[in-house]
């Protein structure tokens, strides 16, 4: 089964990936839903924890707090996009796909430096709705906000201990 297979490689590959969602907490905080090993290792917590955490706590100061949430802010508004596209601008331009050097904290308050993160909007979207429709119709249901994020997910490429 394709999708067994894909979570499985997600879950065993060196890359941190992690997903946090706007759904469980009533103020809309964002809470970690899934970390793979490397994540969890890196920002070290154990699953059970991990699963509970508002996502806000991988920064340390007030003002990555801020910093953070006009990441995940940029990211969640540029998916609905669909005026002033630049000439030339796909929609992987409309990821946050690149963004170096973010410094996060681990639960052990030692910092970290990522490099390479991609982060994206997570939708709920059927299967039924994937296989009715071309991915340029669901892509338009979203710019017009008709199918809305339900999360974000990251993936990094590079991890490094400053502490």
């Amino acid at each position: 089964d394709l999708l067994l297979h894909l979570a499985t490689v997600c879950a065993r590959t060196n890359l941190p990936i992690a997903s946090h969602d706007f759904l469980r907490d009533p103020t809309g905080d964002a809470i970690y839903n899934y970390g793979n090993l490397a994540f969890l290792h890196g920002f070290g917590y154990g699953w059970d924890e991990f699963v509970q955490l508002p996502s806000r706590y991988s920064v340390a100061s007030d003002e990555e707090v801020k910093e953070r949430q006009r990441l995940l802010d940029a990211v969640k508004s540029n998916a609905m996009k669909s005026e002033g596209k630049e000439e030339g601008e796909d929609d992987e331009d409309l990821l946050a796909s690149g963004y170096d050097n973010l410094i996060r904290v681990r639960k052990d308050e030692r910092r970290i430096l990522l490099r390479g993160v991609n982060l994206w909007n997570v939708y709920d979207i059927d299967l039924e709705d994937i296989e009715e429709n071309s991915i340029l119709i669901i892509k338009k249901k979203i710019e017009k906000g008709e199918i809305k994020a339900i999360g974000q997910a990251v993936w990094i490429r590079d991890v490094e201990y400053l502490d």
